[in-house]
């Protein structure tokens, strides 16, 4: 055990101290970070003043007020957003008119101009025409106020007095409330966006290192720096070393970045209560403590897992090259992990999320989506962390022995047969 914690922390010391990790670790959020500031105050400033002008040609000659009453909405600085000229036309005359109206647009005395035909009551079509028809928030408020001004029409057609419009009109607002054993919570739909964060970046960090960790593997068995080191440890116990080793480098950068996230979620909270913008802290959520103790324990777990795999593909094959080809089997097992996420965050509680999350190879991804989410039950988290302990102890016994072997042999990758000689041998 004492070779084994000085070979842990020689890999982890020797990570920490690269160059590599600390850009990667530290400057990265920094950058994200930026990154999403820079596009935020880019966006804000160009949506918050953003108007259009419009030509609107309304063959059937109703929709018009209606529609100049839904897109009345005012910008931060007072302005109208939109700014409605009615053009008049007739079926016979539209051609030319909307010739016209195409050499103002190019002209840039309108923004585009719209055609609302004297059938919309029945065809729910319109066209519009514009240099920029790209423009997507502008392109759905005008759709959204084009049918609602258009159900106005239908409904006075009906016989709807004015006056009873706005009931027709009233927005549905449906507050879930999430039961746990402590009581009830409101539920903002934070949790389902937590629960696919922290599962992505357990994802992410698992598949990076581990890459990164099997290539170390290779680079020692070519340069032969192996073969000093068993001298004075087993392989279980080097193995195990360097898998710790580079666990604990991992969860290093891991805490770093949610750290990181945290103090920018901070940060945004702040200046948007200080904006008077405070709408969105209403959506996340409150963690309890075992989140962040799953966290650890399930990412700890889960990269010794993939770590060991990782490190038996390495120990086997000869070159990058070779790595490469062979790690794809154990990238695809992330991956499937990921993409069954949407199954355990649209039904946490079925029997076949709960399966699927006690599995090892899932647990570390599926439990920490279904954690912020279902709140299972203890014995079920309990679980996982014990069947990938196990998992770990097995995966580490059976790779140890395919690496004591393979990390001293080069030339031509083993087949199956020969593999399972070595998993034979004392």
């Amino acid at each position: 055990m004492n070779k084994t914690l000085i070979v842990a922390k020689r890999e982890y010391v020797q990570r920490v101290r690269t160059k590599g990790f600390v850009i990667f670790t530290v400057l990265l959020p920094a950058i994200i970070g930026g990154y999403i500031f820079f596009i935020v105050a880019v966006v804000s400033k160009a949506g918050a003043n953003a108007k259009a002008h419009l030509a609107v040609v309304d063959l059937s000659h109703q929709v018009f007020p209606a529609l100049r009453q839904e897109l009345s909405d005012k910008l931060p600085n007072g302005q109208r957003q939109f700014r409605l000229d009615e053009v008049a036309a007739t079926p016979a005359t539209l051609p030319a008119v909307e010739a016209r109206l195409r050499r103002q647009v190019l002209g840039g005395q309108f923004t585009g101009f719209l055609v609302i035909p004297a059938d919309v009551l029945q065809s729910n079509l319109a066209q519009y025409h514009a240099k920029n028809v790209a423009n997507f928030n502008l392109l759905g408020t005008m759709e959204h106020g084009l049918e609602s001004a258009v159900t106005r029409v239908r409904l006075r057609d009906a016989g709807i007095a004015g006056a009873q419009l706005p009931q027709f009109f009233a927005s549905f607002h449906l507050h879930e409330l999430k039961v746990t054993a402590n009581g009830e919570s409101k539920n903002t739909g934070g949790a389902v966006a937590l629960g696919y964060i922290l599962g992505f970046m357990l994802y992410f960090v698992l598949i990076i290192n581990g890459v990164t960790f099997m290539r170390s593997v290779v680079e020692e068995k070519t340069n032969r720096v192996a073969e000093v080191v068993l001298a004075s440890v087993d392989a279980f116990g080097l193995l195990m070393g360097k898998v710790i080793g580079v666990a604990g480098a991992a969860l290093t950068q891991a805490l770093v970045w949610v750290l990181s996230l945290a103090l920018f979620a901070a940060y945004a909270g702040a200046a948007s209560l200080a904006a008077g913008r405070a709408g969105w802290l209403k959506q996340v959520p409150h963690l309890g403590p075992m989140v962040y103790i799953s966290f650890v324990v399930l990412f700890v777990l889960g990269f010794l897992v993939y770590a060991s795999l990782y490190a038996a593909v390495g120990a086997i094959v000869s070159s990058e090259q070779e790595a490469q080809q062979s790690q794809m089997p154990i990238s695809l097992l992330l991956v499937a992990a990921l993409l069954m996420g949407f199954t355990v965050l649209t039904t946490p509680n079925s029997i076949l999320a709960v399966v699927l999350s006690e599995i090892p190879f899932f647990a570390p991804v599926l439990m920490m989506m279904r954690i912020p989410i279902a709140n299972p039950p203890l014995w079920q988290i309990v679980l996982s962390w014990v069947l990938c302990g196990v998992a770990v102890w097995l995966i580490m016994k059976v790779t140890s022995r395919l690496y004591r072997v393979g990390i001293l042999m080069t030339g031509k990758r083993p087949n199956l047969p020969e593999l399972m000689r070595w998993l034979r041998y004392s």
